[in-house]
């Protein structure tokens, strides 16, 4: 299970809220994953809710950095749309194979070690420029 922290704070409330939100999806979907029978039509609410939450928040983040002129602004944008890339390849497989434990389970794995990485590596360079 993620784990919010005060290591993951970017400096904006609305971002820091945004990614908590994530974390907090991500965490069902390991509860998902553990139970002992998926239920399809939770599962793709929850698969449509990361998808296009994830691309909102994204966009917002970008803004966000474009406006503080964060030098991570242009690494944070590759970065979104390499996970986006990545995201849409997985929910091909997921419309082929359904709300399996394995498919959800590579989300799950490619998710929670994403965000983490990514908001430790490129997100926090916000914080600095949000005091500016």
């Amino acid at each position: 299970m993620l784990e919010w922290s005060a290591q993951y704070e970017v400096g904006s409330p609305l971002v820091d809220g945004q990614h908590k939100i994530l974390f907090d999806k991500i965490n069902k979907l390991e509860q998902m994953v553990k139970a002992p029978v998926i239920n399809k039509k939770d599962a793709d609410i929850l698969v449509e809710f990361l998808g296009s939450y994830a691309v909102s928040h994204f966009k917002f983040e970008e803004q966000c950095m474009d406006q503080h002129k964060c030098p991570a602004a242009a690494q944070n944008k590759a970065a979104h749309a390499q996970f986006v890339e990545t995201f849409t390849g997985w929910k091909k497989d997921y419309m082929a194979k359904g709300a399996t434990k394995d498919t959800l389970g590579k989300l799950h794995s490619v998710a929670s070690g994403w965000i983490q990485s990514h908001i430790m590596k490129i997100d926090v360079q916000l914080k600095p420029c949000m005091h500016k």
